[in-house]
């Protein structure tokens, strides 16, 4: 047997599932019908995601749609539909565009979610009233024989760590895997055409249009992102635009990998590696580098928002420190249990007290804005003189180390909204040896090796 065949029995669902999953979907369809008629409101459920086009792996989500007719506000819309969500389960209110409500339903995840009822894309009144689009589009498109094919792809994604279009994850939706299956055609010819993919290079459907079909000049938008892949339902939207170069870049390593190599791993990684303190501390005594982390609380209970301000936080703090002369040699961040840990490692931690600032040749520039700036300064303590042409002044460092720096400067920086009231108020720097507690070592373990997901737990071939 195959390792795809073998991949399918584990995450193809069973019939019993798929009977299950179809009585729930009609249950919720109409309770949303009858609730929606005691509120005398007029609301249309609609079955979307992966379980409306059977291309779900098991246990998946169950998304259902309540749709309004477009001339009631969007106030009034998202009233009403999260009223009769409420009526239905018990959840947890996140967001889109607008709210909608997650909860369980006969022991699956469902998210209810309020939408407009539209003709076409054309008058999109809010981000999610394209999904009823979607699902028939791939409906009409996407060959039966191919179902199976999306969900090898999707398991191979998820099995890499690329699955999912969200901040922490920045990988592929479980639309733009269809797709890709629509354009490639199979699991085998999608990871072909992904091994060799340039990026920035535009993917579509276009070819399955008749001529008299195909988009006009300048009715499909134009993108810089680094992965494309134009909406089938909608010409001026990137539906590839989640995906960021550092997740088309393991993809793409994972596509090479698994064609040269096929292994169950890429589909089901082992246990993530997890060093020993002895080990890690032999590591960072080898590496002869200084880390430092920032240990902030978890401080936003959406995952978007917490993952894109750790990241921007992390950029921002690499910039500060590489111009002030402690080069950062690799940065990241994770979020462990309710910490968030922002990781530094420096190739130098000390420097000396002076340093050389460069100014303008001689006779150019601001030449005389120099000059009084620095022969002023209780900073400067040598200069300014000239040197090879250009004026130059020894001058004082206001930290020599780098936790001087980060003390004295992570406050002052631009690093999203909760991030910087965390800092300002305490800036918790943490040590080497305070990372060692357990709950850190895997963090510190991926963090310096930096091993693919399929490789987890396996030894290094020689």
């Amino acid at each position: 047997m195959t390792i795809e065949r073998k991949v399918l029995e584990k995450v193809r669902p069973t019939e019993e599932q798929v009977k299950k999953l179809e009585q729930i979907t009609r249950d919720l369809c109409a309770r949303v019908r009858d609730i929606g008629a005691y509120f005398d409101t007029p609301v249309e459920p609609f079955v979307a995601g992966s379980v409306a086009k059977d291309t779900y792996l098991k246990d998946p989500d169950v998304d259902i749609f309540m749709l309004f007719p477009p001339d009631i506000p969007m106030e009034e819309v998202t009233e009403k539909g999260m009223s009769i969500a409420r009526s239905i389960i018990e959840g947890q209110e996140r967001y889109a565009q607008h709210p909608y409500l997650n909860g369980t339903y006969e022991g699956f995840s469902v998210d209810l979610v309020p939408a407009y009822r539209l003709k076409d894309t054309s008058s999109l009144m809010t981000a999610v009233d394209r999904t009823p689009f979607h699902v028939k589009y791939i409906n009409n498109t996407l060959m039966k024989e191919q179902r199976d094919e999306v969900r090898l792809f999707k398991q191979f994604l998820k099995g890499i760590g690329k699955y999912g279009a969200e901040e922490s994850i920045q990988g592929f939706s479980g639309y733009m895997v269809e797709l890709l299956i629509i354009h490639y055609g199979t699991f085998h010819t999608a990871l072909k055409g992904l091994s060799s993919y340039q990026p920035g290079t535009q993917l579509d459907t276009f070819h399955l249009l008749r001529d008299d079909d195909l988009p006009e000049e300048g009715e499909v938008t134009a993108f810089d992102d680094p992965m494309v892949f134009i909406d089938a339902v909608d010409y001026k939207r990137n539906v590839a635009s989640s995906v960021s170069l550092d997740s088309l870049g393991k993809t793409i390593q994972a596509a090479r990998e698994y064609m040269k190599r096929p292994r169950m791993t890429f589909f089901f990684p082992n246990p993530p590696d997890v060093l020993s303190r002895q080990r890690l501390e032999g590591l960072m005594r080898d590496r002869e580098t200084t880390l430092i982390g920032i240990r902030i609380p978890v401080f936003h209970d959406n995952d978007d928002v917490v993952h894109g301000q750790l990241r921007k936080a992390v950029r921002a703090i690499t910039r500060l420190c590489n111009r002030s002369g402690f080069p950062v040699l690799h940065s990241g961040y994770n979020v462990v249990g309710k910490a968030c840990i922002m990781l530094f490692e420096f190739e130098v931690s000390h420097l000396p007290v002076v340093y050389v600032h460069h100014g303008p040749r001689v006779g150019e520039g601001n030449e005389p804005e120099f000059l009084e700036k620095w022969s002023t300064s209780e900073r400067t303590l040598v200069g300014p003189y000239v040197e090879d042409g250009f004026w130059k002044v020894d001058v004082i460092r206001s930290q020599t180390t780098v936790e001087d720096l980060l003390y004295a400067e992570v406050p002052t920086l631009s690093l999203g909204k909760h991030i910087s009231a965390e800092v300002s108020k305490d800036l918790n720097v943490v040590t080497p040896d305070e990372m060692m507690h357990k709950m850190f070592r895997p963090t510190l373990t991926h963090f310096f090796l930096r091993r693919p997901r399929w490789l987890w737990g396996l030894e290094p071939e020689p």
